[in-house]
């Protein structure tokens, strides 16, 4: 007899993690890894320093893999584990052709069915981005709903994604409030608790935002996300070309900033995961609404926080823009008309959503103010150094303490008008800021970090959670 232990959608968009020797399995990856017994996985290792995140169902750790999309896990009663593929037919949904108000018209329905089920007020978390302004658009009583936005510059308040969020509300007669940031680094705890060595920590400003928001939404439990939206709608550059050797099937994986630098590893094997995954797939990526969902695939590994991240403060959160036939619906347009988001920027105009007359500062600062409220504690280059050189961890805890702090003046300068033509200059003299590439560098390695302060401390037989709690800075 087998027991089925896991399901996983379209898209991944839940990861769920396995551990080959031990035939357990969770969804989250600390339940799998048998900390007295870890060892380094040099693929999975230098695939997740390169991306960020755990990529081709390779984690940091030697048997620990994550489920494939669309898949089911299966367990037999000597506890070997079982990955069947559970077939979706990609091919018949990207073969409809469906017009920009159909489209628009399966999200609507998406939205609103979720609506209906729902009891109490709707969350919307509203950047002001088209994504949240389409799911605020969308829902049939606007007085349900609760919107909430957090300014990621210099001045909070001051931000342009939420002068726009709130001239939205405005307009659609929402109730809408700005949650102020408070230095987010006293969540490492949280996120390690969550999401383990499976991917960067990169996403505690969100456990502060929801913190905030639980507290004050009583009587609501539905949050509504716009996750992904932009890639469907025709945000996809990164995407456009068909790529012809491993080196540009990298395009799909490497699709955000927040990595190591994988060149500091001191493991072998760099490079290998994505040239299998070229070899295996280079006829299915000539399809450009393929690459696309390949390209979401991936990077739900990186962005599940956002769903998975309500939940822990007690959302059921549902994303419409994941939805298989609202993204096929979206991805089947014609290639002019989402360029840019062309359909999208048209259908905003015509409602008076598109709020290009708001203005507001732009100036992304989501990092800075923690990395000086919240100083971190210095990476261990000692116990890292068996997975990179400990000259880069030095590097790194200089650029991120202190001694880098004269480059937060620098970038706020660079921005101002008298310095930015002096900035322009420096930097093609090689002056460049570096700060941020190393704070996520930092984040990156953190918790692999972690990782090796438990499995030393399990076989010692200490306690695991202290052991690895000793770097976080005090709130």
């Amino acid at each position: 007899m087998t027991e089925l232990l896991y399901e996983t959608d379209w898209l991944g968009s839940r990861p769920v993690y396995y551990n080959v020797h031990t035939g357990s399995a969770s969804d989250n990856i600390n339940d799998v890894i048998a900390f007295a017994d870890v060892e380094l996985d040099a693929a999975g290792v230098n695939a997740y320093l390169a991306a960020g995140y755990s990529v081709f169902q390779r984690t940091p750790i030697r048997g620990v893999r994550f489920m494939p999309p669309s898949a089911r896990l299966w367990r037999d009663d000597g506890g070997k584990l079982r990955i069947e593929e559970v077939p979706i037919d990609l091919d018949t949904h990207l073969a409809e052709r469906h017009t920009e108000d159909g489209a628009m018209d399966l999200l609507r329905a998406r939205v609103q069915a979720a609506e209906s089920a729902a009891e109490g007020d709707i969350v919307i978390p509203t950047s002001g981005g088209y994504d949240s302004r389409l799911v605020n658009l969308m829902i049939a009583d606007p007085s349900r709903v609760r919107s909430f936005s957090f300014g990621a510059t210099p001045r909070q308040w001051d931000s342009g994604e939420v002068a726009r969020a709130r001239a939205l509300s405005e307009m659609l007669g929402t109730r809408w409030e700005r949650i102020h940031l408070g230095p987010f680094h006293s969540h490492l705890d949280e996120w390690d608790r969550a999401f383990g060595p499976a991917v960067h920590a990169h996403g505690m400003y969100q456990m502060e935002f929801y913190r905030q928001v639980r507290a004050r939404s009583v009587g609501g439990e539905l949050l509504l996300s716009g996750l992904c939206g932009e890639w469907f709608q025709g945000d996809d550059s990164n995407v456009e070309r068909t790529p012809e050797s491993p080196v540009e099937a990298q395009d799909l994986v490497w699709t955000a900033n927040m990595h190591a630098d994988p060149s500091a590893s001191v493991l072998p094997h760099r490079g290998a995961l994505v040239e299998e995954y070229f070899e295996e797939n280079r006829d299915m990526l000539r399809s450009r609404p393929l690459r696309v969902i390949e390209a979401v695939r991936f990077r739900m590994m990186l962005t599940h926080y956002l769903l998975r991240v309500p939940t822990l403060y007690g959302f059921r959160v549902d994303a419409p823009f994941l939805d298989v036939d609202v993204a096929t619906a979206m991805l089947t347009l014609p290639d002019e008309r989402r360029r840019e988001r062309r359909w999208v920027r048209e259908y905003l105009s015509a409602r008076g959503a598109l709020l290009e007359n708001v203005s507001g500062e732009t100036l992304y600062w989501l990092y800075w103010p923690v990395m000086r409220q919240q100083p971190l504690a210095p990476l261990d280059h000692e116990l890292l150094s068996e997975v990179v050189r400990p000259d880069y961890v030095r590097w790194i805890n200089r650029t991120v303490r202190w001694p880098g702090l004269w480059w937060e003046g620098y970038e706020r300068l660079s921005g101002r008008h008298g310095f930015r033509r002096a900035a322009v200059y420096l930097r093609t003299k090689g002056l460049r800021q570096r700060r941020i590439e190393a704070y996520h560098a930092y984040m990156t390695l953190l918790p692999l970090q972690r990782l090796l302060q438990k499995r030393d401390a399990a076989r010692r037989g200490r306690s695991v959670e202290r052991e690895a709690a000793r770097e976080v800075p005090a709130p």
